[in-house]
């Protein structure tokens, strides 16, 4: 493929586009849409046998959260392209349980087996985190029990709506916020590429 031609290709901010030695690269580029829902949206219930819905402990849940997080996200990207992952990941983790503005879990049988976290930034709407569930544990409604006591508890504080954020390349990710209310949000970014 010539460089004209190269250059002439539609860009899509998920994909990084690279001409390296005449040669033509195309390498996925985790860039995730930004997505915003009202609190005062219902969340569906989701009937969950002998799983406890909480608030997170901070001293009793530390462990086994930062233990599930690090499971669930270590093979995901960015994580899994690093040299090393871990030591980014855990702190990371570690710097958003230190100030989340609400964390919940589910636990089961004793053990966590899903988190979310919410964090509120300087400016604008709390943002979903982490939300994460052990993978045996998938596909029982969870993730939505979590997000369900989350809208709750922000709509009851007088919060009017929740931001989150996922990939495009993530189609289950993306399937499940805008199956629950989430609708794509204006992003600066991708809006001054398009024009």
């Amino acid at each position: 493929m010539s460089s004209d031609a190269w250059r002439r290709l539609p860009r899509h901010p998920d994909w990084k586009y690279e001409m390296v030695k005449g040669e033509a690269w195309l390498s996925s580029r985790p860039h995730p849409l930004h997505l915003c829902r009202p609190t005062s949206l219902a969340v569906p219930a989701v009937t969950l046998s002998g799983v406890e819905i909480r608030t997170i402990d901070a001293r009793r849940d530390r462990a086994q959260t930062v233990k599930l997080l690090m499971d669930v996200w270590i093979n995901e990207d960015p994580y899994r392209s690093l040299e090393d992952p871990e030591t980014l990941l855990q702190a990371e983790i570690e710097r958003s349980l230190n100030a989340p503005s609400l964390g919940i879990v589910a636990v089961d049988a004793g053990r966590i087996c899903a988190a979310v976290l919410v964090t509120t930034p300087t400016t604008g709407a709390p943002m979903l985190t982490w939300l994460s569930v052990r993978r045996e544990a998938r596909s029982r409604g969870l993730a939505t029990a979590l997000l369900r006591v989350v809208v709750e508890t922000l709509s009851a504080s007088g919060t009017e709506e929740l931001t989150s954020a996922a990939s495009a390349a993530n189609v289950p990710s993306l399937r499940w916020h805008l199956t629950r209310g989430f609708q794509l949000a204006p992003d600066p970014v991708r809006e001054a590429l398009h024009r």
